[in-house]
């Protein structure tokens, strides 16, 4: 079942029986409405069921003005809703809807008041209760006096129940009506029915009437009547149970509640005393006002009628502060239960809590002590309560024992099911004392052979003793011991088997005067009681207090332990000038303790007990003063200057938090101070004045303030001058002045002088602080001069003057530049070298069609020419060169030459400037023959090569005999890195006594001789094989085993070329494209390696082996795409 409702506030609804029942003032369809009013403020309507399929009812109460629309949405065939939190005297109109599909349609209307339909109900009930004797008119409670109904306490239906009948109950009602006499279940449009559905009603328990007469819990007449106030206020249920009971009422007083709602709280106190017999032998009402502080605002013993009780509620002044529930627990045991306060040791005991909010303390554990003494906890909360520690305070059962509203107003709805509850929780508890009572009714015989004799009390400590007795003549069934402190406190008693003489009291309090009885107990008779007194032993005490370590804020206690004590509770006060009084406390587990913290120069007094369980020792006391604020120690200057100078110093104390440095000159011109955290040791003071005493002082800052201060004086340096200085001669008439600035941020500007040394008129120059170099103009060569420099600092000192003696000199270019020796590769620039000391010559060149390809080398000043390398074939360069002298560069001279056009040989025949197959666009070659000087001029001063002429061509063709390893440097060969893009052209015959194993014919490697590229040749699997480093470095092979491949080994000559582009390979044979593969672009090739030829590959280092072979040519060709 889904009930929605949509209203101000929410409401609790507890469970009354039917006060009245009334019709309202008439309206649209107002016969098929009926109103019963429950209470003051809610209000139950019933109508005829509509026939038909139909989804529910809408029910829509609205006040005329002043409160918000209420309204309850039924999803049931159920005529009946309940509506509450009402003004009795506001008029409200109600409306029923009927609900079908996603249409509503208006069923009855009508307008009412509560307050003029429950006047109208009593003057109903008034007439017909004069008229009528037969028993057959409802009671007050809504019960028939001829079923001898009793009201029995039950926790309250949930919210959709009291909202809605389920569809079971409905059916059991209806059978009910249908074996009911004609009338007696049915009503008029006048009469009030009889009718309480089982939603609304409190639950019942039927008695036969032999046992109980009808209404057994309202008065008897010879009883306290209620009184006006109470009737009209709170229910008319009274309670008629005489037994003993002790209630203690216990009101939140916290400033939460406010004087408002704090007499709502009287009005509900009120109400809940009313219905019960309050007298001196019957049930006793206690109340204490707890907020910060609890405090007794009557005892138990204080009132002994209900007119006084209530008098004094009414009376009831609002006490304020914060909330300590815990606290005020504790103080009704402790105070409100004691006999002196008026507790009964036989009574039953009651507390009922009423708190909104949640405590600032530990409940819990009073709670439980009192619970652990039997004595029952009603927990009531409102508002901003915590219902889960309302829960942990309560007895067992919670659903009779927790209690929530939402606000203060909604009290009234607790009254009548709380006492109710109350009156058969206090019956329940008189009839089990009754029923379970063995000692209580049994006459007691003073006969001395029934009682026990000589009681004797030993092995006392401060939580035990020991108990024995002699026992009597006739031996008891059982003994009862009680004991208790002399001066107050909860009896506890021991039941022992008759056999037993003796019995250990454990759990006691230190240093406490107990009186214990001893009673035997028969089957029909209880003898005299043994009683004695005694007092348990204090708790040990702390020994041997003593001071272990003491500073400006801080005191260090050790002490002797005490046997057995779980802790020790260290109080530290102290009543400084012109301050309170105040305590620390301290709880430590070892027999010592850092008291941090405390003022310096202070008295204080220091208490340790020792603790055992929640029980305190005796204290051992001692007093001491702490020692002032310590300033820093061995106070030091160091790093002194012109401007500034470092103060170093040792703090005295780890407890310091800052330092604080204070300067002054002597002609208190200058001061400053400066703050350092307390970690610092020294700290530097600028900006200073030069050639001047300070005094310096330095004072450590506490948490409790500052310490003395230790002062010295110092007087700072005489300003820098300017150091380094160096010359360097820039072209035409000038050069150039550099110097180091010591304290460059210090120098307001540079002065510079310089003139010739035969005298002439000086010239001078003012550079800003922030620069150290100058250039001087207007120098003559070959001239001798004397230059000067000094600052001038902030504070307007001068500082002294640095000079220096320099001879400017000339400086020529070189002349005569001229290019000769021209290859496709390479030419020499030669040069006259001019008149002085050279360092060296700049050479610059690049391609006249690229300016942007321009390189720089460097050649020696004793050398006359240089050779170019790896330039470009049949291309015109610019030659620039330039004579770097030791007092600077010269003008440069220029002259522009070309390199030759290649030429490629053949067993064909020779092609220039390209190979003779189509291949990629050339951009540059590199010759690997003549690198490793295989050509005819050089061959023969290499171990291990031979030379055969080719008769038809003219080509020399090599001969490599097997272990040659021909090595070079691949920065040797080429200068750049190898491009991406490139083709390997090689022209060669493999020998008879070529070995089997694969082997490199050209390839290039790393410092370690590890393989970075190059082309290897595999006669066992008659294979070529292409490697590299891609651009991940990640070693690629690329493999070709095609038959035409497979030519290269019969002994031949073959021309094998092979192009590698960003993402291909191709394979020439002959002039013959063979295969083509994609490949990764190749990664960048170091030059910093080796290049080596017909290197077997299982081997690696310069004297690995190599494979004999016979080359004729062997060329890189830098190309574009292949």
């Amino acid at each position: 079942v889904l009930v929605t409702m949509l209203i101000h506030t929410c409401f609790f609804f507890a469970c009354l029986p039917v006060a009245s029942h009334v019709w309202g003032r008439a309206g649209q369809g107002s016969g098929r409405l009926k109103l019963t009013v429950l209470s003051e403020d809610r209000l139950q309507m019933k109508w005829k069921e509509t026939e038909g399929n139909i989804n529910g009812y809408k029910v829509r109460v609205k006040p005329m003005a002043g409160d918000s629309e209420q309204e309850v949405m039924l999803k049931t065939k159920t005529p009946k809703a309940t509506v509450g939190g009402l003004s009795p005297t506001k008029e409200y109109t109600l409306q029923v809807y009927v609900l079908n599909g996603s249409q509503e349609a208006l069923f009855a209307k009508r307008k009412f008041v509560i307050e003029e339909l429950k006047n109208a109900s009593q003057t109903r009930n008034n007439r017909r209760n004069s008229g009528a004797a037969s028993g057959k008119n409802l009671t007050s409670l809504g019960t028939s006096a001829a079923e001898h109904r009793e009201v029995a306490e039950a926790t309250p239906p949930p919210l959709n129940a009291v909202l809605t009948q389920p569809a079971k109950d409905r059916a059991e009602k209806k059978r009910q009506k249908g074996t009911q006499p004609k009338g007696s279940g049915e009503t008029t449009r006048n009469q009030p029915s009889a009718e309480a559905s089982a939603t609304e009603a409190t639950p019942t328990t039927t008695r036969s009437s032999q046992r109980a007469p009808a209404n057994s819990e309202r008065e008897s007449p010879g009883k306290e009547k209620p009184t006006k106030d109470s009737l009209r206020r709170g229910s008319q249920f009274q309670c008629d149970t005489s037994a003993m009971t002790d209630i203690v009422l216990l009101v939140d007083g916290s400033w939460s509640i406010g004087r408002n709602n704090f007499k709502l709280i009287k009005e509900f106190l009120s109400n809940l005393i009313s219905p019960f017999s309050i007298a001196q032998d019957k049930i006793r009402v206690g109340l204490s006002q707890y907020s910060s502080d609890p405090r007794t605002e009557w005892d138990l013993s204080a009132y002994s009628t209900r007119d006084q009780v209530l008098e004094a509620v009414r009376s009831l002044r609002y006490k304020g502060g914060n909330t300590f529930t815990g606290l005020a627990l504790t103080h009704v045991l402790e105070q409100n239960l004691k006999p002196d306060a008026g507790a009964r040791l036989e009574a039953e005991k009651l507390v009922i809590l009423l708190t909104d909010g949640k405590s600032q303390d530990d409940a819990n554990l009073a709670a439980q002590t009192l619970k652990n003494l039997g004595i029952e906890i009603f927990a009531i909360g409102v508002k901003n309560a915590d219902e889960a520690e309302l829960k942990q305070v309560a007895s067992e059962p919670l659903e009779l024992t927790v209690y929530n509203v939402l606000d203060f107003p909604l009290l009234s709805s607790l009254v009548g099911r709380l006492t109710r509850v109350l009156c058969t929780r206090i019956k329940e508890k008189s009839n089990k004392e009754n029923a379970g009572s063995t000692v209580k009714d049994i006459p007691v015989n003073t006969g001395p052979q029934l009682s026990p004799t000589d009681l004797k009390i030993s092995a006392v400590t401060s939580k035990s003793m020991h108990l024995t007795w002699s026992p009597p003549l006739r031996p008891p069934k059982k003994y009862r011991i009680v004991y208790y402190p002399s001066k107050g406190g909860i009896p506890k008693e021991v039941v022992l088997d008759g056999a037993v003489s003796s019995l250990r009291l454990s759990n006691l309090t230190s240093h406490t005067e107990y009186l214990v009885s001893v009673f035997p107990i028969y089957d029909t008779v209880v003898g005299d009681g043994l009683r004695g007194v005694t007092s348990t032993l204090p708790l040990p005490s702390p020994r041997s207090l003593r001071i272990s370590e003491l500073s400006h804020n801080s005191i260090r206690l050790s002490w002797k332990a005490a046997q057995g004590a779980t802790q020790y509770l260290v109080l530290c006060s102290a009543a400084p000038s012109g301050a309170e009084d105040y305590t620390t406390e301290v709880k430590v587990a070892q027999p010592e303790v850092l008291l941090d913290g405390l003022l310096p120069s202070t008295e204080y007094s220091v208490a340790v007990y020792a603790m055992y369980g929640e029980d305190a020792s005796d204290p051992a006391s001692i007093q001491e003063t702490t020692l002032a604020l310590s300033p820093p120690r061995y106070l030091s200057f160091s790093e002194l200057s012109h401007a500034s100078v470092r103060v170093s110093w040792e703090a005295a104390s780890p407890a310091v938090k800052a330092h604080r440095v204070t300067y002054v000159s002597s002609r208190g011109s200058n001061t400053g101070e400066v703050d350092v955290p307390g970690t610092a040791t020294s700290t530097v003071l600028r900006p200073l004045s030069s050639l001047t005493q300070y005094f310096i002082s330095v004072r450590s800052t506490y948490d409790e303030g500052d310490s003395f201060p230790i002062t010295g004086n110092v007087t700072t340096l005489k300003v820098p001058p300017p150091q380094a200085l160096k010359v360097t001669e820039l072209s035409g008439n000038s050069l150039r002045l550099q110097w180091e600035a010591v304290a460059a941020s210090d120098v307001v500007v540079y002065q510079i002088k310089w003139s010739t040394v035969g005298g002439e008129k000086p010239q001078e120059l003012s550079v800003a602080g922030n620069v150290a170099t100058a250039v001087l103009p207007g120098l003559q060569k070959n001239t001798d001069y004397k230059i000067s420099i000094w600052a001038y600092y902030k504070d307007g000192a001068r500082s002294d003057t640095v000079s220096v003696q320099h001879r400017t000199n000339s400086r020529s270019p070189p002349t005569n530049l001229f290019i000769d020796s021209e290859t496709p590769t390479s030419f020499q620039v030669h040069w006259t070298p001019p008149d002085g000391r050279i360092q060296h010559y700049k050479i610059t060149y690049n391609p006249v069609s690229d300016a942007a390809a321009q390189q720089t080398i460097m050649a020696s000043g004793k050398s006359s020419s240089v050779t170019l390398q790896s330039l470009l074939p049949d291309r015109a360069y610019k030659v620039i060169v330039s004579a770097i002298h030791y007092t600077g560069e010269s003008e440069s001279t220029s002259t522009t030459g070309r390199t030759a056009c290649p030429t490629i040989s053949s067993s064909e025949g020779s092609v220039r400037g390209t190979v003779a197959y189509q291949a990629p666009v050339v951009l540059g070659w590199f010759d690997m023959m003549e690198a490793f000087g295989l050509v005819e001029k050089e061959y023969a001063s290499i171990k291990g090569v031979a030379m055969e002429p080719f008769v038809f061509s003219g080509s020399r063709t090599f001969t490599l005999f097997r272990d040659t390893q021909l090595t070079q440097r691949t920065s040797d060969v080429h200068l750049f890195a190898i491009p991406p893009e490139h083709t390997i052209s090689i022209l060669l015959r493999l020998l008879p006594e070529t070995p089997k194993e694969p082997f490199a014919v050209w390839q290039i490697t790393d410092e370690d001789f590890q393989p970075l590229l190059g082309v290897n040749l595999d006669p066992g699997k008659k294979s070529l094989t292409y490697f590299n480093h891609d651009y991940k470095a990640d070693l690629q092979e690329v493999s070709f085993d095609q038959q035409e491949v497979k030519k290269i080994f019969y002994g031949s000559f073959h021309k094998v070329h092979v192009a590698v582009s960003h993402f291909k390979i191709k394979l020439y044979l002959d002039c013959k494209k063979i295969a083509e593969k994609p490949i990764n672009t190749v990664g960048s090739i170091s030059t910093a390696g080796f290049i080596m030829l017909g290197k077997v590959t299982r081997t690696r280092g310069p004297r690995s082996g190599s494979a004999s072979v016979s080359p004729q040519r062997c060329v890189l060709l830098e190309s574009g795409e292949a």
